[in-house]
């Protein structure tokens, strides 16, 4: 799949469920320019995200190991990078991505020169060489730096010696974001099916957005949820009303999840973007198809009060149970569990006992108000 095909595949699965809002960068995946028979046997790519006092990025490491089946040779490798987008300043910086930054490859213990092209072809490699423009070839009078059209091609001469090679790439991109996201980012995975096997023999990725975090992966590369291994936390079947697509909501508290798949071939690219929850969280009355609960109960005002009415029957048995689910309690009645399951904060507790005389004073006061309220419907 071409780079521009491919970016155009990201702007909508992005447009879907934001708008109003910045596309920065895509992470990527090392290409050869030219032919090869070289195979990836092994990748592990690890993905995080830091919050740093100038924006938030996702750090990225890639530990690849190549077989090379025949005699030594040096090929022409890539790592292609869209152009950002959207409220964006999407002029060149230095001649190379704007919100790419830390670049970096390491090949077999050794550091390798790269360089930085600007192409704006989709068939930029042309008689053994690179396409590339300068800067004042894109950018002239009608240049719209919220849309540019032309990409970057970071590109490095690699020599594979006969079997086993180690190449391990970092960088870091900015993170996107909405008014419907807390933050956003994809990653180009079906550009590895461009080398010699087409495929990933042995892959896994790591995803680590920071503790007590809550974030969708829509299934694209992979089917179910249970695919995945966490070590703090939870996933859940998600869809919403903007986005009919399935998909994966994860809850972590400490620790990241991890994907593992051999032979991997992969079919579409990652998406993964934190919803923003302001919409959820204002409320008059509480309806458990649309809102979510606090992780405290205030009766103070001036804290925004803890709703104490909803809407339906169903509404009102999920609300009059927050005091419990704030201690843990893991609820028989699966409506109920199944909610607190999607909240945030909620951490099942098997060993507590659902009592009034648990409750705080505050807990229990609200509780009363509730309970004095009938439901709207």
């Amino acid at each position: 799949m071409n780079i521009k095909t491919t970016l155009l595949i990201i702007l909508i699965s992005f447009s879907s469920f934001a708008n109003d809002g910045a596309y920065y960068a895509s992470g990527n995946q090392l290409i050869p320019i030219t032919e090869t028979e070289i195979c990836i046997t092994k990748e592990i790519l690890t993905l995080i995200r830091k919050t740093e006092n100038d924006g938030s990025y996702v750090y990225v490491t890639v530990d690849y190991t190549f077989f090379n089946p025949g005699q030594e040779k040096t090929i022409l490798v890539g790592f292609e990078a869209p152009s950002p987008s959207g409220d964006v300043n999407g002029y060149p910086k230095n001649g190379a991505h704007p919100y790419i930054s830390k670049f970096d490859v390491l090949m077999n213990n050794g550091l390798i020169p790269f360089k930085t092209a600007i192409v704006n072809t989709e068939n930029y490699y042309i008689n053994n060489t690179i396409d590339s423009k300068t800067e004042d070839d894109v950018i002239g009078e009608e240049f719209n730096t919220n849309v540019p059209d032309f990409y970057y091609v970071y590109h490095f001469e690699a020599k594979f010696k006969p079997g086993i090679n180690s190449i391990k790439h970092t960088y870091r991109f900015n993170m996107s974001g909405s008014v419907m996201e807390k933050y956003s980012f994809d990653y180009i995975l079906t550009a590895a099916n461009r080398w010699g096997n087409n495929q990933i023999d042995d892959f896994t990725l790591h995803i680590d957005m920071g503790t007590n975090q809550n974030f969708n992966l829509p299934n694209t590369f992979f089917n179910d949820k249970k695919e995945w291994t966490i070590a703090d936390g939870r996933s859940l079947d998600y869809t919403n009303t903007y986005n009919t697509n399935t998909a994966t909501k994860f809850i972590t508290y400490t620790g990241g999840i991890t994907f593992k798949k051999t032979n991997f071939k992969p079919k579409d690219e990652l998406y993964l973007y934190a919803p923003a929850t302001y919409m959820k969280e204002n409320y008059t009355s509480f309806d458990y198809k649309l809102h979510n609960l606090p992780e405290a109960i205030s009766l103070d005002d001036d804290e925004q009060a803890t709703c104490t009415t909803s809407v339906d029957q169903n509404s009102f048995k999920i609300l009059r149970n927050l005091p419990f689910a704030l201690n843990g309690y893991v609820f028989k009645t699966a409506i109920i569990q199944e909610f607190y399951l999607s909240q945030n904060w909620y951490k099942p507790n098997p060993d507590y006992q659902a009592k009034i005389e648990t409750l705080s004073d505050t807990q229990t006061e609200w509780l009363a108000l509730v309970k004095s309220n009938k439901w709207e419907n």
